[in-house]
Parts: C-alpha cells; sequence; structure tokens
C-alpha cells in the first residue's frame, strides 16, 4: 500500500494520501496540485497563443529579438505571475504529499515492528523494583 501511495503522490499530488485515507490532507493536496496545474497550464495557453499572434502579425518581416522580446512581453506579464503562482501551489502540495508519503511509511515500519514483536511471543524480561 506505501509504494501505491508513492507512486500516487509522485503523478498527481494527493491522489496516493487519499489512497492511504488520509481524507483531508489527501482532498487538500489534491485539490491544491489540480489549481496550481490548471494555473501553469493556462500560463502556456497565453504564451502560445501571444507567440501565434505575433508571428502571424510578422508578414515575412525580419525584425530583431529585442524588438520581438518586447512585443512578446507586452502582455505576458500578467500570465507569468499566474504560472509562477502555479508552479508555487503544485510545488508545496507536491512537498507536502512526500511528507505524508514518508509518515506511511513510518506508521506501517512501526505497525510491522508491533506486529513481529507480537508474533515472536517473547516475554520481556521482569521488571526489578528492588532499586
Amino acid at each position: 500500500m506505501k509504494w501505491v501511495c508513492l507512486m500516487a503522490n509522485m503523478t498527481l499530488p494527493g491522489v496516493g494520501t487519499l489512497i492511504c485515507k488520509r481524507w483531508v490532507s489527501g482532498a487538500i493536496q489534491t485539490v491544491g496540485s489540480i489549481i496550481g496545474f490548471t494555473l501553469l497550464g493556462y500560463c502556456i495557453y497565453e504564451f502560445y497563443h501571444a507567440l501565434q499572434n505575433y508571428s502571424t502579425s510578422m508578414d515575412g518581416e525580419e525584425e530583431d529579438i529585442s524588438a520581438a522580446l518586447k512585443h512578446l512581453s507586452n502582455g505576458m506579464m500578467g500570465p507569468l505571475v499566474t504560472g509562477a503562482v502555479g508552479v508555487i501551489i503544485f510545488k508545496v502540495m507536491w512537498i507536502w504529499a512526500q511528507v505524508t508519503t514518508a509518515q506511511v511509511f513510518k506508521a506501517e515500519k512501526a505497525a510491522e515492528a508491533q506486529e513481529t514483536a507480537a508474533e515472536s511471543g517473547e516475554v520481556p524480561p521482569p521488571l526489578d523494583s528492588s532499586n
């Protein structure tokens, strides 16, 4: 189960957390990562749209690179900020999902250790109360 949690959280943060039945943090991680990915997709779409508009407006004339960058940057500041916010949100959710995965690994390791100790049936040495 823990490996499924790890692989799912690596693909879409929060899904693996949901698989491990950590509902609140998993839902927040999933929604946050979808929002971050959507904001990044919006930035990519706007950049592609700006490049497409610029290429159709050139009409075969040659232009230097500085003028081309000035023309492209006029309308791209808002989408770039949106994309940066999306990347930050996605990265925070990804880190949070990996921390949750580590907690799941630690909890399962402790559960396995308790199960092994219970199966061994060893009686711990008696406590000396004479001290």
